[in-house]
């Protein structure tokens, strides 16, 4: 019998009862029909080439992220993306170097593959940045990827250009790829970077329009790749079944109504950034870096022995969601998101800091 390797946060994202106050989920609230009104598109009709809508699809990507079509892959969000990614290009005994922090589904996937996940440390007391000479002291025979997050998910820390180009020249050295989720990047505003595919052929870069657009339900994510790499990617995806018709055809309207959603998602993020540093901020019982992209944050919290117990505690009491930092390694923090509307994002950091007040007073762990 096949032993799947274990996915602990999915599994308890599945299974978590439903918070009046959701700061767990990291998704942007979703865009409503009165904002956006394609979203009444019809149903597709019974002729729609799923060939053609695919391809108009990776045309319309490749236009927006500025590669020839033949560096893109389409895929069923940006987790089917990453999917593909690892799929086209890890074998049994390949080394994966896997950021830590970082997204556990990133690692188990790694490893359903049969790679062993070598851990690459993100630092707290670094502001969680990623240091190319770790990459390259980390880097061994067997390593054929390493595996990261830009903005950094849980931090919303940002891997900058000249780090990128420092990693870069170490893939390049050592014949080793670099899949980099960029699911949050366009969070950015006037800050956007170009994907780190576009700095290297040794990079992939995955993304779709849920996280920074608000259309989680399009399921519409791609990787963008050097041509050889693509090509392994999609061969890989023939075995997998394809998006819905209808997600395709909105997700190409989307793609051209980019600008008008984009807008309103750097509206949103700026607005609950601000709202979640004004909570934090001032707090001695806090440690945090405040995110430069991204709908996510990761508090230390310093006072609290169990962080577990206070999570729990604080959806039974406040019915409010945030997630235990041990589904990224880290049990003393938790991933606080803020990409939903104001007035649950106000009242779930209310209830946040009650919660902290509370639990503060009765328990300390040494700083």
């Amino acid at each position: 019998m096949i032993a799947w390797p274990a996915a602990p946060y999915l599994a308890w994202a599945r299974t978590r009862p439903a918070p009046r106050y959701d700061l767990a989920a990291s998704d942007l609230l979703p865009v409503t029909a009165h904002e956006w009104p394609a979203l009444l598109d019809p149903e597709p009709e019974a002729h729609d080439d799923a060939g053609a809508l695919d391809a108009a699809l990776g045309a319309a990507i490749a236009a927006h992220c500025g590669v020839p079509a033949d560096r893109v892959v389409t895929a069923v969000g940006s987790s089917g993306a990453n999917f593909l990614a690892l799929a086209s290009l890890v074998r049994p005994g390949d080394a994966v170097l896997v950021e830590d922090p970082g997204y556990a589904p990133l690692a188990a996937a790694a490893r359903l593959f049969g790679a062993e996940v070598i851990a690459l440390p993100r630092p707290f007391a670094g502001d969680y940045a990623v240091e190319p000479e770790a990459i390259a002291a980390a880097i061994t025979p067997r390593t054929r990827l390493v595996v990261l997050t830009r903005p950094h998910n849980p931090s919303g820390a940002v891997i900058d250009g000249p780090t990128l180009e420092a990693i870069a020249g170490i893939a390049e050295r050592a014949r080793v790829h670099v899949l980099v989720d960029e699911v949050y990047l366009d969070t950015l505003g006037g800050a956007s970077l170009s994907p780190a595919a576009l700095v290297s052929d040794r990079f992939i870069s995955t993304s779709s329009l849920t996280k920074a657009y608000g259309l989680p339900r399009l399921r519409c994510g791609w990787a963008l790749a050097a041509p050889a790499i693509a090509a392994r990617m999609r061969a890989a995806r023939a075995v997998m079944a394809p998006a819905p018709a209808r997600s395709q055809r909105l997700a190409l309207l989307a793609l051209g109504d980019l600008a008008i959603l984009a807008d309103r998602a750097r509206e949103i993020v700026a607005s609950n950034r601000l709202r979640v540093r004004q909570t934090l901020a001032g707090r001695d019982d806090v440690s945090w870096v405040l995110p430069a992209g991204g709908t996510v944050a990761f508090p230390r919290l310093l006072r609290i022995a169990d962080v577990d117990g206070f999570v729990d505690r604080l959806l039974v009491e406040h019915h409010t969601a945030v997630v235990p930092g041990r589904f990224f390694g880290h049990p003393q923090h938790v991933r606080v998101a803020f990409g939903m509307g104001a007035g649950e994002l106000g009242r779930g950091l209310d209830a946040l800091a009650a919660a902290l007040d509370a639990a503060t007073r009765l328990e300390t762990v040494p700083r």
